[in-house]
């Protein structure tokens, strides 16, 4: 079994995303960044770098190439959101399960990075990665323009959106960069019908998640001006990835933590939210410098 501890994010969309298209029976933690239990020893010795999302597998010893006909959701994937019934609460509780590494005996493993968790999904499961060279490198080369710049790029677009509107420089820079990388894509996606070539793989299952993000909330996009007009093709992508069984089972799973998110969110005060972007004493700079941080 797969536990993916995380939050309503696209990197964890990612993972449920692919564990839902080769039927690998997983499980969902909400994670409290905004309590900071992501900065716990315990949630360290799993990823040193404090993020979400994290794969934990439990059986990290059964790898198979033939997937399970049907995704197989262990206790904590919310289906209940399908039906429109209120998720159930968060688990009280954030214990996670210390995994540095592969190990005799079965132990489990953890692995961070989300496109690091899809490439291990894609050896365990058998499937979404070409195994020839030239094609596995070109699969890789857009997996890697997603985690290397629409990840990032999108992220810092949200980040002065939402939190410094009045950032002016930055809101615009991030704009404007957003805005080329939509282009690639398209440009790419009207040469191409999946990103990596004729075949969906994992180029796509990490992308479509931030792509669906933007469609929700970016301004460039939802500003009352029809800007898809602008992207014929990476709409149609877009559209097609939405029609996959896999992808409402996928979304139904993660927004079913919107409830335990948006309470995480109402809980946290302004120091809080500091500590997690960090900004102000929580800044990490200071850690270097020596500067003393106002209190």
């Amino acid at each position: 079994m797969i536990e993916i501890l995380g939050m309503t994010s696209p990197n964890v969309l990612k993972l449920v995303l692919m564990l839902e298209e080769c039927g690998l029976a997983y499980r969902l933690r909400h994670v409290d960044v905004f309590a900071g239990e992501q900065r716990t020893p315990e949630f360290l010795a799993l990823n040193p770098s404090g993020k979400v999302p994290v794969l934990i597998d439990h059986e990290c010893g059964v790898v198979s190439a033939t997937p399970a006909p049907s995704p197989r959701p262990c206790a904590g994937v919310h289906r209940e959101a399908e039906a429109g019934q209120e998720a159930p609460a968060a688990e009280p509780e954030a214990q996670w399960t210390p995994a540095q590494g592969r190990r005799d005996g079965g132990a489990p493993f953890a692995v961070f990075e989300s496109a690091a968790g899809l490439l291990y999904l894609a050896e365990r499961a058998g499937r979404f990665l070409q195994t020839e060279a030239m094609p596995r490198s070109i699969a890789l080369q857009w997996l890697m323009f997603q985690t290397a710049s629409i990840g990032p790029m999108f992220g810092q677009y949200v980040h002065f959106f939402r939190y410094a509107p009045t950032e002016t420089y930055g809101l615009k820079r991030y704009e404007s960069e957003v805005a080329r990388l939509l282009g690639v894509l398209d440009t790419r996606l009207a040469q191409s019908p999946w990103l990596a070539g004729d075949d969906y793989g994992l180029a796509d299952i990490a992308t479509w998640p931030w792509i669906r993000t933007a469609d929700a909330m970016f301004p460039l996009l939802t500003d009352g001006r029809d800007r898809w007009r602008g992207l014929p093709a990476l709409r149609r992508w877009f559209e097609r990835v939405a029609e996959r069984p896999a992808t409402p089972r996928a979304t139904a799973a993660l927004d079913a933590l919107l409830p335990a998110d948006r309470a995480a969110f109402g809980r946290a005060d302004a120091d809080a939210l500091d500590r997690f972007f960090g900004r102000g004493r929580h800044d990490h700079s200071h850690k270097l410098t020596g500067a003393e941080t106002a209190q």
